[in-house]
């Protein structure tokens, strides 16, 4: 058969006589079309807009005070965000942010402050005369009585304050007047850890004992707090966990997290997602490496060495550390997600609806519309705390918005005043049933069974009780069931007179006072009880009934024991 009758052969020979430089071109062509797929470009995209930008996107309630006194005149967050042309992209923001940056030349004043379980938490301070040049002249440390605002700064996963986004941040910050503190993770910032404690991502108790610290230091300087990422989600947890009663004037929250869970799906869902993953675990594995003592002995080091993601090295180091039955445990107590509806502060929390680890899925959009105290800022683009802005890409946007909030709140009076309470437990809607109770009560002789749903209501009248007290000799003590060791320890009310048996005697004469006196109290206790539930009330009577019953018939028993024996023999006759 002729090859000019072979249609096959006929194609082949045309495809011979393309230029082979032609097929480089094509295979070029189809490289960037995935490329510019796989990485998420949008430059095509921007430059159809003429470089305009998107709309920052605003989400709030309707009848939100802080909306319409401070987050209505941000120019910026009612501007648009453009992203550097030459990085638009999210991948390539995030990537140039953590290998480049082009951070700005200062360097910070370290003071280290001890935490009450011997842990070592380095503060690193930049304030607004080392960049305007007159901190040459001036004393190394702040004024007690300075008036000078203070934005304190909790970094993201395994960052501290020599991160880029950091130190853009806290020299713009110092530039404009204020005073910045970056509060570095445990074991990070080149602090060695001093104890058994690391920080993970909903370790709140460090943030609130350097506030704490801070507004006892520093009371006539007004304290504002930014977190980012991971300090993000421990920020906004902090802020659920204590509502009214925290020092913090204001917040920012950018790049969130929010629900640890969502953000694990997601971030092993894609094969860029997981680059991200397998570099942040090798950052974890790095920290854990400078701490290997520890870790060896606290954790499993061998699951560590081996960990392909951040789930791994939290099942094998996080979990143990902390104490969590399981990773989703972890993510799910740890997620700032739910303590968003008990944020009493003036909070902006920024996001990037194409940020490569922290998925816009997890944002609770509702939550954050249902608190009149948050407004959330939410843009198209801008990756993971990145938001390059400027054709030399040399400033972040969020960086300017967060300031600008902050100032303008500074400058109203919608400033968050610390409102301390009765109660300032961490409260979650997704707590274990283990750490609910329930506790015995045990108050001038009545026991009483009691669930922590009641210790919130009752703080009035503990109150109001306690008072009444003062006045008496009552014993009250507080009885806590270990459910994990058996024992049964007291704890004695510091607000009460404690009297343990055995430790204190009374006189012959004030017994029958006491006995009055206590049946008082009881009847006190009773008309609280019935006053708080009915049912309750009923039920406990009831029990007092059952479990008394044979106690009442061995006592009748042994009170006629005489006449029926009595009786009986002359029945007999």
């Amino acid at each position: 058969m002729d090859c000019s009758d072979n249609p096959y052969g006929l194609l082949f020979e045309a495809i011979s006589m393309i230029p082979i430089s032609h097929y480089a071109l094509g295979l070029l062509c189809i490289l960037i079309v995935v490329l510019y797929n796989f990485l998420e470009f949008h430059l095509l995209e921007d430059l159809l807009t003429g470089f305009r930008g998107s709309p920052v996107s605003l989400t709030y309630n309707s009848c939100s005070e802080i909306y319409e006194g401070v987050a209505s005149k941000c120019k910026i967050l009612h501007g648009r965000y453009l992203a550097t042309p030459w990085l638009a992209s999210p991948h390539i923001q995030t990537t140039f942010l953590n290998f480049f940056g082009r951070p700005p030349a200062f360097s910070y004043r370290r003071h280290l402050f001890h935490a009450s379980d011997g842990g070592t938490i380095a503060l690193d301070w930049l304030l607004n005369t080392d960049v305007s040049g007159e901190g040459v002249y001036r004393n190394s440390s702040i004024a007690k009585d300075d008036t000078t605002p203070i934005m304190v700064v909790i970094p993201g996963l395994t960052s501290d304050s020599a991160s880029a986004y950091l130190k853009h941040l806290a020299f713009n910050t110092a530039k404009q007047g204020w005073n910045v503190v970056v509060s570095n993770h445990r074991g990070l910032g080149g602090v060695s850890v001093t104890s058994d404690c690391f920080y993970n991502a909903g370790w709140t108790e460090d943030t609130r004992d350097v506030i704490d610290y801070l507004h006892r230091e520093y009371a006539n300087a007004t304290l504002y707090a930014v977190g980012t990422s991971i300090g993000a989600n421990i920020l906004v947890k902090y802020l659920g966990e204590h509502g009214e009663n925290v020092p913090v004037a204001g917040a920012v929250a950018i790049c969130s997290p929010w629900d640890l869970l969502i953000g694990d799906r997601f971030i092993s869902r894609r094969l860029v997602q997981k680059l991200y993953d397998r570099a942040l675990c090798i950052g974890l594995q790095g920290y854990a490496q400078l701490h290997q003592p520890h870790y060896s002995r606290l954790a499993d080091w061998e699951g560590i060495r081996k960990s392909r993601s951040i789930r791994d090295f939290d099942n094998y180091a996080t979990c143990l550390v902390g104490k969590f039955e399981t990773v989703d445990t972890y993510y799910r107590r740890c997620s700032s997600s739910s303590y968003v509806g008990n944020v009493s502060v003036p909070l902006l929390c920024v996001s990037a609806l194409d940020d490569p680890l922290c998925t816009a899925e997890a944002i609770p959009w509702d939550e954050c519309r249902a608190n009149k105290n948050i407004v959330l800022a939410t843009t198209k683009h801008g990756g993971h705390l990145a938001f390059f802005e400027g054709i030399k890409g040399s400033g972040l946007w969020w960086v300017r918005a967060a300031y600008e909030f902050l100032s303008i709140l500074h400058c109203s009076p919608f400033l968050h005043i610390q409102k301390k309470t009765q109660s300032t437990a961490p409260h979650s809607s997704l707590e274990s049933s283990i750490d609910q109770g329930p506790y015995i009560n045990l108050t001038g002789g009545m026991v009483a069974a009691m669930g922590n749903e009641l210790v919130t209501n009752d703080v009035v009248e503990i109150e109001h009780l306690t008072k009444v007290q003062k006045s008496h000799d009552i014993v009250t003590e507080e009885i806590v069931l270990d459910s994990k060791e058996g024992e049964v320890p007291i704890r004695a009310n510091p607000n009460f007179r404690n009297t343990v048996p055995g430790t204190s005697k009374q006189p012959e004469g004030a017994k029958g006072r006491n006995s009055v006196e206590s049946t008082n109290s009881i009847r006190r206790c009773l008309n609280q009880l019935f006053q708080q539930n009915r049912i309750s009330m009923w039920l406990l009577g009831y029990i007092a009934i059952v479990s008394t019953w044979p106690l009442v018939g061995a006592a009748l028993h042994f009170v006629f024991k005489k006449r029926l024996r009595s009786v009986l023999p002359a029945n007999k006759a």
